[in-house]
């Protein structure tokens, strides 16, 4: 479903960079408890470092999404959209980064390296696209904040899908 929906219902954004970043910062935690649990379970030593620097990383993104929380300015937003909210339970209901329950149950369902390096590709497109989603719900003025999100997530998609190509425990 696309904004052009909601600039139907409402002249004002329906969210603001704060609220955006506050659920980064949510993911962010959850990502950090997906990898750390993933690092404990593989066998080979170069996908546990893999997976162990994913963790750090989201912990610094975290740091990060915090910093920019207290620079980005309050923002007036609708939020009496009943088609909207349902809208955003519903993809977060679906979502695999929502909760870190989804996460977990993931990292051990995970049989070896490479189911756990696609569920984390799986994990960290899922987020992608929510923010992307998201980008264009806040004031025009705070697009900035939530496109260094997407950024963030990027590069850990780019990060994963080279790890999975170049399978480094494979001899």
């Amino acid at each position: 479903m696309r904004y052009d929906r909601w600039k139907g219902v409402n002249k004002m954004p329906a969210l603001s960079a704060k609220s955006v970043l506050r659920w980064a910062m949510d993911i962010e935690e959850n990502g950090k408890a997906f990898y750390e649990t993933v690092a404990e379970r593989v066998q080979d030593r170069e996908a546990k470092v893999i997976f162990q620097d994913l963790a750090y990383q989201e912990e610094r993104h975290y740091r990060t999404f915090r910093n920019m929380l207290d620079k980005v300015p309050e923002a007036d937003v609708a939020t009496d959209s009943a088609e909207y909210q349902r809208y955003l339970e519903t993809a977060l209901d679906k979502a695999l980064f929502e909760g870190p329950e989804k996460g977990l149950a993931l990292a051990k369902e995970a049989r070896n390296e490479e189911e756990a390096l696609e569920a984390a590709i799986a994990f960290e497109k899922d987020t992608l696209l929510f923010f992307y989603d998201l980008l264009e719900m806040v004031p025009r003025s705070q697009q900035e904040a939530i496109s260094a999100v997407i950024e963030q997530e990027k590069s850990h998609v780019r990060q994963l899908a080279k790890v999975l190509a170049d399978r480094p425990w494979v001899s």
